[in-house]
């Protein structure tokens, strides 16, 4: 009987609508979950006969659900402070991979596994364009995202400097004015460069860079003699290029303590350095000094050594403290910088190149850098006007190796890892998908979709391009539903069951009361 078939159409419809709340519902707290309503339609109609005016006379079959719309609009934002999570704000879907499997997901709730991988919460590879030779190329097929966790960031040599400064001109002639910059050699040891300008009048200010290298001294020691005597020895060696020997350092502050003939303890310190002085000659200092202190040659005594270039200490008892500084071999490391009336440099007029250090204590090959006395926008970086002389800023290119320990997303989806040196390095881009028509996407288990012939194919860029929407790192997109809504359409829906159910009854009353009608 169609009277029991009607209201049972009306109850399988709204069983389904009841599902569909009640999985919204059941997933309000899923990261970016797209709640779903259902539509429905009504069946097929019967004829049963015509009006006398020959109307079609027709009984409806009952009812039928029609389709199932997904909600699109946008979620809320939650903050995590989660690197790996995601944050998609506006049109688009992620790009992950299951296998062979192509899928498009909202949620950014992203892991990263032990191999530095970046996956979803089920499993799926998040897929992005890959870095070529230091930068994303969108251009390339995507492959998944791989985010080191035990890479090493390689030191960089310093190869050009430049800083901002104002020479005073008014400063008299002879002042000198010191700069200073910290740059890095091949192994990424970092050392303090010195600019020294020197007024020489007439808009001429000479100018010198030096590179004070601290140095390590090796200490060895041997046992001779009945009895059996000890005796220590520091070895500080110095560079050396083409027979020449870096000369000591001003800033060296050595201080040598030892016996005196009475066997009282007694100190020197590193007499003065001259300017250029030589390690010979200063050795020579350094004995004179000790016997001045009357330090005996037994307690401590100073050479240099086999080749030129290493200053021995040795003796039976003695102590030292303080550093011995080297200033390495240099080349095109002197000048003079001439400006003219306003004020504005005139000579060099361009760049300084092949300014050169070598033979560092640390073994790193020789610094090699240029100075740019001139920005981008092709105007000098100093200047020489009535102000006080001071330096504004300094740049460098070089750094300190480093390992990674983090990684951020920038709103266009460029992942880079972060070293402990300070350095970032991009590792790839995350894949932004736009659907031609999201409604004809089929849901996939972990809240991931799949395109079909309704849908149409998904066109793949970057975020903040081609219709497509920005990213936020450590954010998610929080579930679209709504409980209020959920909760009237509840009402609705289960009305609706009742009625379909009421309609039932009444139609077994009546059959009852026809067959109690043949009795």
């Amino acid at each position: 009987m169609s009277s029991f078939s009607i209201p049972l159409t009306g109850l399988k419809a709204s069983s389904e609508a009841l599902d569909t709340i009640a999985n919204n519902l059941s997933n309000m707290n899923t990261t970016a979950f797209k709640s779903q309503n259902v539509t429905f339609s009504d069946l097929f109609y019967q004829q049963v006969g015509t009006t006398g005016s020959g109307k079609t006379l027709q009984v409806g079959a009952g009812t039928q659900t029609a389709a199932t719309e997904t909600d699109f609009s946008q979620g809320g934002i939650q903050e995590t402070g989660n690197a790996s999570d995601v944050y998609l704000n506006g049109n688009g879907f992620f790009v992950v991979q299951n296998g062979n499997t192509t899928e498009y997901t909202r949620a950014g709730n992203f892991t990263q596994g032990a191999d530095g991988s970046l996956t979803t919460q089920g499993g799926q590879q998040v897929m992005g364009y890959p870095v070529v030779n230091g930068a994303v190329d969108t251009n390339a097929p995507l492959v998944p995202i791989v985010i080191p966790t035990n890479a090493v960031e390689q030191p960089q040599a310093t190869t050009t400097l430049s800083m901002t400064a104002n020479l005073d001109v008014s400063a008299p002639v002879g002042t000198v004015v010191p700069a200073q910059v910290t740059i890095y050699d091949s192994l990424g040891v970092s050392h303090v460069a010195t600019i020294d300008f020197t007024n020489e009048g007439s808009g001429s200010w000479s100018y010198g860079i030096s590179l004070p290298d601290t140095l390590t001294p090796t200490s060895s020691s041997v046992t001779a003699g009945n009895p059996p005597v000890t005796t220590a020895t520091d070895t500080y060696t110095f560079a050396q290029s083409g027979g020449a020997v870096g000369t000591v350092d001003t800033s060296t502050n050595l201080t040598i303590s030892g016996l005196n003939a009475g066997g009282a303890s007694a100190t020197i310190t590193a007499p003065p350095i001259a300017p250029g002085e030589s390690l010979a000659t200063y050795a020579g200092d350094l004995t004179t000094q000790l016997g001045t202190e009357g330090i005996t040659p037994a307690s401590a005594s100073v050479s240099v050594g086999a080749g030129g270039n290493t200053l021995v200490i040795s003796g039976t008892s003695f102590s030292t403290s303080g550093n011995v500084v080297q200033e390495p071999v240099a080349t095109n490391n002197t000048g003079t910088l001439t400006f003219n009336g306003n004020g504005d440099l005139t000579s060099p007029s361009g760049n300084l190149s092949g300014i050169n250090f070598t033979g560092l204590s640390d073994g790193a090959t020789p610094l090699n850098f240029s100075w740019n006395l001139f920005g981008s926008n092709g105007q000098p970086t100093i200047s020489q006007v009535s102000s006080a002389s001071a330096v504004s800023g300094t740049t460098q290119n070089g750094y300190a190796g480093g390992e990674s320990n983090g990684f951020t997303i920038d709103s266009n989806g460029v992942i880079s890892a972060q070293f402990t040196n300070g350095m970032t390095s991009p590792v790839g881009q995350l894949a932004l998908a736009d659907i031609t028509n999201p409604q004809g996407l089929i849901m996939s288990a972990g809240n991931n979709y799949q395109t079909t012939l309704s849908s149409g194919t998904a066109s793949v860029s970057v975020a903040g391009s081609a219709g497509l929407g920005t990213i936020q790192d450590q954010a998610l997109e929080e579930s679209n539903v709504d409980i209020s809504t959920q909760f009237s359409n509840l009402i609705v829906e289960q009305q609706a069951f009742d009625a379909s159910s009421k309609a039932i009854t009444t139609f077994d009353t009546i059959s009852q009361d026809t067959l109690n009608m043949i009795h």
